[in-house]
């Protein structure tokens, strides 16, 4: 009898096939992740692109630019006892600037009637992922869960540009003034056109950091670093107001923080005074402020409070305050930082 050889693959053969295939999937998955990091960073510029210009349209609508509101709305003030609503239209003046561009970025329906249990895309970047809501749920019988509920954001305004509905007005003073009418508010008030350093030339918005725990644990609180401490998450939700409130800004300067401001006469060098802003860095902030001026990229512990960042290698996307997208990129010399965020300060300075 006569064998017949079979077309069948040897086990060897066969061997051979799988780790050619291995070899393959190897290659292609860094070049889809790639692919994808590029995607979401694409949306995320197209994000603060929106977002620009919707400050755009409501300094347009409503004569400057929006503020970050006041602590917690300061209902006391002004109106009809709100103090157990969620932010609505009545009370928009002392919310956050994310709140009073809701109008312009589609979201009419969310700025009239507020859920906190609806995430708004266009504050959230495609490579954090996440639900976009702070972990904490709104209570109706807790007032101080209202600002530690809802959606979160991504991006953060320039504390130094869009100012609060408080300014220093002395060293470590605050006087807002917040007894009074909204109308009567201590705040700059800034429009597009006062911005003496050129609209191409001021960041107006931009990319937070986030330490990467904090990407599914997002709102007010601390998070649990890899050493078992506890850290910051700097990530207040978009229902939190008032100045230097660093889940919705950063950048913030010594007019904004108002516990860092004081006078040097004697010790004046570059990051002691922020060009432009009407006090200087208090002394024993100035070592800080160094550090507080980076810009850095997402990663394990991170301390992202008043810093810039992103979760993309290379740089952090910034809105500038024309509507263009730029990108700092990592290790920037902090001076360049300040210069880029200074809207006043009448600096020179390149960031490619």
């Amino acid at each position: 009898m006569v064998r017949r050889r079979t077309n069948g693959f040897t086990l060897i053969e066969l061997l051979v096939v799988i780790a050619i295939i291995a070899v393959l999937i190897g290659l292609l998955l860094p070049a889809v992740q790639k692919v994808r990091q590029a995607a979401a960073r694409t949306q995320s510029s197209n994000n603060l692109k929106q977002i620009a210009l919707a400050m755009h349209s409501y300094q347009d609508a409503v004569g400057m630019l929006p503020h970050n509101g006041t602590w917690e709305y300061t209902w006391w003030a002004f109106g009809p006892p709100w103090q157990l609503n969620p932010p609505r239209p009545q009370m928009a003046e002392g919310c956050s600037w994310a709140y009073k561009i809701l109008p312009y970025i589609e979201q009419q329906n969310l700025y009239n009637t507020w859920s906190f249990t609806v995430p708004i895309k266009t504050f959230l970047d495609p490579g954090r992922g996440g639900s976009g809501l702070a972990a904490d749920t709104f209570n109706p019988s807790d007032l101080q869960s209202i600002r530690r509920a809802g959606p979160v954001t991504d991006y953060a305004a320039n504390g130094m540009v869009i100012d609060s509905g408080a300014n220093t007005v002395a060293p470590n003073t605050v006087d807002p003034n917040w007894t009074s009418s909204p109308a009567n508010w201590r705040l700059s008030r800034r429009r597009l056109e006062t911005i003496a350093d050129g609209t191409s030339n001021t960041v107006l918005l931009g990319q937070k950091a986030l330490a990467t725990q904090v990407y599914n644990n997002r709102g007010v609180g601390n998070f649990t670093m890899t050493n078992g401490a506890t850290r910051g998450k700097n990530d207040e939700p978009i229902t939190e107001g008032g100045p230097c409130v660093m889940g919705l800004t950063r950048a913030n300067g010594p007019d904004t923080m108002w516990y860092a401001a004081g006078d040097n006469p004697n010790n004046v060098i570059f990051v002691d005074v922020i060009p432009g802003q009407r006090f200087k860095v208090r002394t024993d902030w100035t070592s800080w402020y160094r550090f507080i001026f980076e810009v850095v990229q997402d990663r394990p512990d991170l301390d992202s409070w008043n810093r810039w960042g992103g979760p993309y290698p290379g740089g952090a996307l910034m809105a500038m305050a024309d509507g263009s997208i730029r990108t700092i990129r990592y290790g920037v010399p902090v001076e360049t930082v300040i210069m880029a965020c200074t809207p006043n300060g009448g600096e020179v300075y390149n960031l490619d």
